[in-house]
């Protein structure tokens, strides 16, 4: 497939979808902006959230700033995108969950299998076209890039990479790790991204899974939970991850991170909601998802160097302190499509030639 070499700059950003979702349940109508002060409906006084890990995208932040504008609760969850989905997969008979946060090709997927409900939230029309389906079934929240986030001192007198290749030298053997894309979302993207920077395509796993077997070498570990105190401390030194949390790192926490953008290019990366089908709470459901569109929200979520999705909610200061443009040029856009579609076949393969091949 062609891969569009563009600024990742939003709203510019244009993420090549080319299939839209059959909606089961039909279409959901747009709503007038929320206000942030609105109360939440009565005797509904949480929302279930799948993939709400508090250190991931200031998630704690947003949820807290939620329950005192609204005295609504979202408790955390630790699930990745994958196990999101799985779980809603697992209790599709019984509901459990309000709503889920995914990778962007996750929640296409999950949409796919009908998993969610069709609901456009407040804020709509200004979400881009091509980051929400037309149907309501998903919409994105905000962006990210994958990228290094390398801890500097953790490194000591060993350079910090600057490209894929990079990686494989023998100096970083048990330094590297990325989570488990049978768990992460933000893993998935990078599995899948890496196979088409080394040439691969959604029919041809092969250039990314060769890659991947020889950065095997290196690898600290496959983590199946937020490593991000693990990074922040050291005991992790490089990361593949979303720049956002790398930033986050450096300019909320203090640490001695860098946040490097590969030079061979890398993979952008959407990051969705959906309402849940059958939901247990459904009018306290879409209050939140309301209200994640607003500026406020939008605000909080930038915090931790996510771009929102919503223009114009990009505090001046934060968005000052991301690399250069120029950097975010290598920054490639994938098909949702296509990811979601090879999504099974690739954890399979990645299961069976990188985490029983041998790897950590």
């Amino acid at each position: 497939m062609r891969l569009d070499r563009t600024s990742w700059i939003l709203p510019l950003a244009v993420i090549a979808v080319i299939a839209v979702i059959a909606a089961a349940c039909g279409g959901g109508e747009s709503r007038p902006a929320a206000d942030a002060s609105a109360e939440a409906p009565a005797g509904e006084g949480v929302v279930v959230q799948y993939d709400c890990i508090p250190n991931y995208a200031n998630w704690g932040g947003v949820t807290a700033l939620y329950e005192r504008t609204t005295g609504v609760r979202v408790p955390p969850d630790m699930k990745g995108s994958s196990a999101a989905m799985a779980a809603l997969e697992a209790e599709r008979d019984h509901p459990q969950a309000d709503c889920a946060y995914y990778s962007g090709a996750i929640g296409f997927e999950a949409a796919r299998r009908g998993l969610h409900q069709a609901y456009r939230p407040a804020g709509w029309d200004s979400i881009p076209d091509a980051l929400k389906d037309p149907d309501g079934l998903w919409w994105t929240v905000h962006t990210a890039a994958v990228a290094l986030v390398v801890n500097t001192a953790a490194l000591g007198d060993v350079p910090a990479p600057t490209s894929w290749d990079d990686l494989l030298d023998p100096r970083y053997e048990g330094l590297v790790a990325y989570d488990d894309p049978t768990w992460g979302g933000t893993a998935y993207t990078f599995v899948f991204g890496v196979n088409e920077l080394m040439g691969g395509s959604a029919a041809d796993f092969e250039p990314g899974l060769a890659y991947l077997e020889k950065l095997d070498a290196n690898a600290h570990s496959y983590p199946r939970e937020s490593v991000y105190n693990d990074v922040l401390r050291g005991e992790i030194p490089i990361w593949i991850n979303a720049d956002g949390n790398g930033y986050k790192m450096r300019w909320v926490d203090g640490g001695p991170v860098e946040v490097v953008i590969p030079r061979e290019g890398t993979v952008s990366m959407p990051l969705v909601m959906g309402m849940a089908a059958g939901a247990p709470r459904p009018e306290a459901a879409k209050a939140y998802l309301d209200w994640l569109l607003t500026p406020a929200a939008q605000s909080e979520f930038a915090q931790a160097y996510f771009r929102p999705v919503i223009p114009g909610a990009m505090p001046a200061e934060i968005e000052e302190r991301f690399l250069p443009a120029t950097d975010y040029e290598r920054v490639v856009h994938l098909d949702l499509a296509e990811m979601a579609g090879a999504s099974d076949t690739l954890k399979r393969a990645w299961l069976e030639r990188i985490r029983r091949g041998g790897g950590g």
